[in-house]
Order: C-alpha cells, then structure tokens, then sequence
C-alpha cells in the first residue's frame, strides 16, 4: 500500500482486492452449483467500510480484512432438496456487478495515478 501520498489510492487498492476476492468467491459458488449440500459463501466487507467511513478512521483502511461467510440466503431463503442454496442467476448477476465494480475502481485508480504523475512532472518544472 502507498502510504502518505494519498488515503484515495489506498482505499482504492483495497476495493481491488475485496473485487478480486469476491470474484474468486462468486466462482466457486458457480463452480459447486451441483455439489450436493453445498452452502452459498459471500465476502462481508461493507459493514466494515462503513463503519470505518463513518468514523472517518481513514487511516484504518490497512487494517481492514473481508471476511468469507456463508450465506444466510440461498434461492429465496429455500434449500434445494440435495441441501444446496446456490441460485445461478443470482450468482452470474453478482459476478457481472463484481466485475462492474472491480472496472470502476481500475478506472479510478488509473486517474488518480495519472495525476499524481502529472503533479511529479510539473514540479520539475
């Protein structure tokens, strides 16, 4: 993590990574959609986010971990007669929002970079 530049960048590299997580999750939830008594798992994050936002602790950002938890829903609440509560397209809707998600930040880590690059070559000058 970059630290003292700008608390942006590290939020921003710290989204990437709970994306990155979150994919590898949502992949392997897809991966065992037939695997008899298998429980959805999801990647809890944002309550930490918030709370951390909430207390303007940007400084806690570092210390900040996702957790994988099993989901409490499944296909509506309900549980497949082999015990599985996987539902595909709830699952490739999260993995399309992930994605989404994890461009987004790309993106806003790509702009900011560039202009702390710009700031650097203008100070030369």
């Amino acid at each position: 993590m970059i630290t003292g530049v700008d608390k942006g960048i590290n939020l921003l590299e710290k989204m990437l990574d709970v994306s990155a997580l979150k994919h590898k999750v949502i992949a392997n939830n897809i991966a065992n959609i037939n695997t008899p008594g298998y429980k959805k798992m999801e990647v809890s994050f944002a309550g930490q986010l918030e709370k951390t936002i909430k207390d303007t602790s940007v400084n806690k950002i570092d210390k900040m971990q996702p957790k994988i938890v099993i989901s409490k829903d499944g296909t509506d609440g309900a549980v497949r007669n082999d015990g599985n509560n996987v539902d595909m397209d709830k699952e490739v809707a999260s993995l399309m929002k992930n994605t989404l998600s994890y461009n987004i930040y790309t993106q806003l880590l790509a702009k900011k970079m560039e202009l702390l690059k710009s700031a650097i070559e203008n100070s030369r000058v």
